[in-house]
C-alpha cells in the first residue's frame, strides 16, 4: 500500500503524520511517501522520518519526491496539508483586512482572509485532484488543510474522488468541556455536533451519566458578559481549559453551544472581531504572521537538533501530527472501526443543508468507508450556518473561473464585512488580490 502526503516538508505535520504510520501494528507492508516542492524542507523532514523508522525498527518504505504526478501514482491514501503562499501570502490575509476593522483571529477559514485563501488554495488541490482522477482514481483524499470544509469539497464535487476532512477542533473542545465539568478519565464522552468545520456546534454532550452541557449551564457557564463563573464566586483551576468565553456569550444568545473554541468560532459571526481597534472584546487572541514565523523557526530549530542527535527529546512537540490519520487509514483498510468529528459531503447527515456540501458532524469510520452520523440541525442554527455553506459552494466556482464582481459581491455577504460602508469591500477585495497576484492561478480576479 501506498500513502502519499502532499506537503511532506511541514515541520508542523508531517513527521506526526510519518510517526503515526511507522508505529502502526497494522500497516507493515507500506510504502509512505512525502512531496513538496521545497527541496530544503522535504530534505530535514524526510532525514527526521528515516531516523524514526530505524530507530522503531519499522518495515514501513519511506520515500521523497518533489514530483506531483510521481507521489500520486499508485496510492491508495493521499493526505494533504499544505498552504499555497505559505506565510508571506497570510500576512496580506490579516494586515489588509485590519486596514477596513476586521481583526482576524486566525483568518484561515472565513471572513475576507478565509476567502483569499481559499482563491490561492482551490485550483491547487483542484490541480491534485485531477491528477488522482488519472494516477489513482479509487484512493482517498484526507485533508488537514484550511479552509478545510471547501478544500475537502473540492476533489469530490468536481471529479469524484473520495474525500474527508480531519481537523481536531472539536475533540480537543469536547475533552476540554469533559473535564471542565469533571467526567471521569476512564469515561468517553458522547456528543452530536451539526454543522460546518469551525463553524459547528453541540446539540447533545454527555459524559457516562453526566449531561456535559447541563452541568455547565447549572455551574454558570452559559453567559454572556464574558466572565468565567471561578472569577465571580470560586476558584476553578480547569476554567481555562475552556478558552471559550465568547462561545459561552454566542450559547446565551441563540441557545446552542459552538463546538470548538473561540479563536475561529467568533470569525463566524459580526459581532466580535468587526471593531474599530484591536482591542477586542472577550479576551479574545490573535495569531500574529511573526508568531506563526518564530513558531515555524522553533520547529525547524528542532528538526536539525533531531537529525544531527537522534534524541527524540529534541523533537519536543510533533504539532498536529497528532490528528489520527493512520487510525483512518486502519479503519479504511478493515483493520478497526472508530468515531470522530469529521468533515464529509452531506448525504443526509443534516437535512436542510445542500445535498453533497461538505458538513462536519461525528463519523464512524471502517471497511466501507465514512459514514456520518444523523446530526439534525435546529432551524435557528441553519440561519447562522447555511448562509456560509453557500458562499462555500460559490467560492469554488469563482476561484477556478470567476469573476473579480463575483468575488467582490461574496465577499460582501460574510458577516465580518457587515459594518463596512457599501463600496469599502471592493477596495479590500482589490488589495487582497493585488497583494495575491503571484499565486492566482485564475486570471479574471485580475482584472478589476
Amino acid at each position: 500500500m501506498k500513502i502519499t502526503i502532499i506537503g511532506g516538508g511541514s515541520y508542523l505535520w508531517s513527521l506526526g503524520f510519518c510517526a503515526q504510520f511507522i508505529r502502526s501494528s497494522h500497516l507493515r507492508d507500506v510504502t509512505v511517501c512525502l512531496m513538496d516542492t521545497d527541496a530544503a524542507a522535504l530534505d530535514l523532514v524526510g532525514s527526521a522520518a528515516d531516523i524514526l523508522n530505524r530507530k522503531q525498527g519499522s518495515p514501513v518504505r519511506l520515500e521523497r519526491t518533489g514530483d506531483l504526478n510521481a507521489a500520486l501514482d499508485g496510492a491508495q491514501f493521499v493526505l494533504v496539508s499544505i498552504s499555497t503562499g505559505g506565510l508571506e501570502a497570510m500576512r496580506h490575509d490579516l494586515a489588509i483586512p485590519e486596514k477596513y476593522g476586521i481583526w482576524h483571529t486566525v483568518g484561515d477559514t472565513v471572513g475576507p482572509g478565509g476567502w483569499s485563501r481559499a482563491v490561492r488554495n482551490i485550483p491547487v488541490f483542484h490541480q491534485i485532484a485531477e491528477r488522482m482522477k488519472s494516477l489513482c482514481p479509487g484512493a482517498w483524499l484526507i485533508n488537514v488543510s484550511n479552509p478545510l470544509t471547501v478544500l475537502t469539497r473540492v476533489p469530490h464535487r468536481c471529479f469524484g474522488i473520495r474525500s474527508v476532512g480531519m481537523c481536531p477542533g472539536v475533540e480537543n473542545q469536547v475533552a476540554s468541556l469533559a473535564k471542565l465539568a469533571g467526567a471521569g478519565e476512564g469515561v468517553s464522552p458522547d456528543y452530536v455536533v451539526t454543522g460546518i468545520d469551525h463553524g459547528s456546534w453541540f446539540t447533545r454532550l454527555r459524559a457516562g451519566d453526566r449531561d456535559i452541557l447541563g452541568w455547565l449551564k447549572e455551574a454558570g457557564y452559559c453567559r454572556g458578559d464574558g466572565l468565567l463563573p471561578s472569577e465571580v464566586r470560586t476558584e476553578d483551576p480547569l476554567a481555562e481549559n475552556a478558552q471559550t468565553r465568547a462561545a459561552f456569550a454566542v450559547w446565551h444568545e441563540v441557545g446552542y453551544l459552538p463546538s470548538i473554541g473561540d479563536r475561529h468560532i467568533v470569525e463566524n459571526f459580526p459581532w466580535f472581531v468587526a471593531q474599530p481597534t484591536a482591542e477586542l472584546p472577550f479576551r479574545l487572541k490573535r495569531t500574529s504572521i511573526d508568531e506563526r514565523r518564530a513558531r515555524k523557526e522553533r520547529n525547524k530549530t528542532r528538526f536539525e537538533a533531531f537529525v544531527k542527535s537522534e534524541d527524540e527529546v529534541a523533537l519536543g512537540g510533533l504539532g498536529h501530527g497528532d490528528d489520527p490519520v493512520a487510525l483512518v487509514v486502519e479503519s479504511l483498510c478493515g483493520f478497526r472501526s472508530f468515531l470522530y468529528g469529521s468533515n464529509a459531503p452531506n448525504v443526509g447527515q443534516i437535512p436542510g443543508l445542500p445535498e453533497g456540501a461538505v458538513v462536519e458532524t461525528r463519523c464512524r469510520f471502517d471497511a466501507a468507508g465514512v459514514h456520518p452520523l444523523a446530526s439534525p440541525m435546529p432551524d435557528i442554527l441553519k440561519c447562522l450556518t447555511l448562509p456560509t455553506v453557500l458562499r462555500q459552494e460559490m467560492i469554488i466556482d469563482i476561484a477556478l473561473e470567476g469573476t473579480f464582481d463575483q468575488l467582490v459581491a461574496l465577499i460582501l455577504t460574510d458577516p465580518l464585512c457587515s459594518r463596512m460602508p457599501i463600496g469599502r469591500c471592493r477596495e479590500m477585495a482589490r488589495e487582497l488580490l493585488t497583494a495575491n497576484r503571484e499565486w492566482i492561478r485564475n486570471p479574471r480576479l485580475l482584472e478589476f
